[in-house]
């Protein structure tokens, strides 16, 4: 199966940007440094990336225990090369308890992997840097992440973590051929592919899948508590392809150098008290009057609903590629529109599937790509946001076969939050004419023949 490559220039661009009035810096390495040096890297504006990947965690026959510390290690040399950073020293150990039943894999407690990290950063943020990316290539991981941040935040700390499921599912959905599955499975086992075909022994590859409800906790033991997989393995890894594993590793570079990049952008949250309040309260130098009391500030999204909202580009562009016109039109609300530049409206999911068919249908068509790249996003409530960035359709023919010239422009779309996921509402872009260097050829006034609804 050939896999369309899919286009996250813009993505990658905006994350190798440096602050403005900043001179761009070269990533540096903790660990290679005298304090001296160190002294001079952290500062006030350093981001600090520190990878976190098990050194010792089962991944079936035919992965090695460390191959999440292998995909840590190559994550963050990516990010090293991309943009300036500070990477601390890997996180080994961590939170791990679903794979304890098979020899070598090693796990912490809850709250020991918890002030593990909370510690490592803390005493990283006592030198200068404020901002924090914990660069996680685990899964059960965020169990400990997540309260780490929240106490340090209230410390005057902003630290963010890579969520391997957000980043890769949109990604891999439409490519993976196995009936379903996390670990050592079809996706994790192509990137081994992509990243370190060494480490892959794909002779002892076998499927090992039991459907589970519930959190994964893998058992060798049939019947007992726990999802029964006798190799480690959830899912199957024998459809696995180096191809496969590229297009699945470059989505998730692509998606943690976003990550990097709105960290680097991001407001700080405020600093505790340096110190508490005198025990004698002061004596007013005059008549106070109550303070009127202030309205509530309106709720906005979470950053982890701006995540989600980025993502929707990602998956309208693999939907594309893989023609599906069921799952474009699923990322529209029950009275969602397109609104075309030369005014032609579709209006709600019926017309942007039924016209998705036939536009998928046609040969012009075939093999076409149509990235969608976001690259920002207001919310302006908890339900409520609007999403910036730019299209491109790219790979259209004429009648004859000839090539048309790539379309592109802005985009911009009004998504709305329903039944726990965002839909689009509105969607409405512009179309950036044709340079006018080449040859004039037949352009469609929007991307397909589109019937108004």
């Amino acid at each position: 199966m050939r896999l369309p490559v899919v286009a996250l220039t813009t993505v990658l661009g905006l994350s190798t940007l440096p602050l403005a009035g900043q001179k761009p810096e070269k990533s540096v390495r903790l660990e290679s440094m005298a304090w001296p040096e160190a002294e001079k890297a952290l500062t006030p504006e350093t981001i600090v990336v520190i990878p976190l990947g098990a050194g010792s965690k089962e991944h079936g026959p035919h992965l090695t225990l460390r191959n999440d510390l292998t995909l840590a290690e190559y994550l963050t040399q990516r990010v090293f090369d991309a943009t300036p950073v500070v990477v601390a020293p890997t996180l080994t150990y961590h939170y791990y308890p679903a794979f304890l039943e098979y020899p070598g894999s090693t796990s912490l407690s809850l709250n020991t992997a918890r002030d593990m990290t909370s510690d490592v950063v803390r005493t990283l943020s006592a030198y200068g840097p404020r901002r924090f990316y914990i660069l996680n290539t685990g899964v059960s991981t965020v169990r400990a992440l997540q309260p780490a941040i929240t106490t340090l935040a209230a410390e005057g700390m902003l630290v963010r973590y890579t969520d391997l499921n957000a980043r890769l599912e949109p990604a891999t959905k439409g490519y993976t051929e196995q009936p379903g599955g996390t670990h050592a499975d079809e996706v994790e086992t192509s990137m081994m592919l992509y990243i370190d075909p060494a480490a892959v022994d794909m002779s002892k590859a076998v499927k090992d899948f039991t459907p589970s409800s519930g959190g994964l906790k893998l058992t060798r033991q049939r019947g007992a508590n726990g999802t029964y997989s006798p190799t480690g393995i959830w899912g199957d890894p024998t459809f696995a392809t180096k191809e496969k594993g590229r297009m699945f590793v470059e989505a998730l570079v692509a998606g943690i150098l976003k990550d990097i990049a709105d960290l680097r952008l991001a407001p700080l949250p405020p600093r505790k008290a340096e110190s508490a309040e005198p025990d004698e309260p002061r004596r007013p130098s005059a008549p106070q009057t109550a303070a009127r009391p202030q309205a509530a500030p309106p709720q906005r999204c979470s950053p982890a609903d701006e995540k989600e909202i980025m993502l929707i580009g990602a998956g309208y562009a693999l939907s594309w590629a893989n023609a599906d016109a069921d799952a474009l039109s699923k990322m529209w609300a029950t009275n969602g529109d397109i609104i075309h530049p030369d005014g032609a409206v579709e209006r709600g999911p019926e017309a942007i599937v039924y016209n998705r068919r036939r536009l998928f249908a046609r040969p012009e068509y075939r093999g076409s790509r149509h990235p969608l790249n976001l690259t920002m996003v207001r919310c302006v409530s908890q339900d409520v946001a609007i999403a910036d960035g730019k299209w491109q359709l790219l790979g259209v023919r004429d009648e004859a076969g000839k090539p048309l010239p790539n379309m592109e422009g802005q985009v911009s779309l009004v998504v709305g939050r329903s039944g726990g996921a965002w839909l689009i509402e509105a969607y409405r872009y512009t179309l950036k004419a044709p340079d006018a260097r080449i040859a004039p050829a037949p352009l469609p006034r929007r991307p397909g023949g589109i019937d108004p609804f």
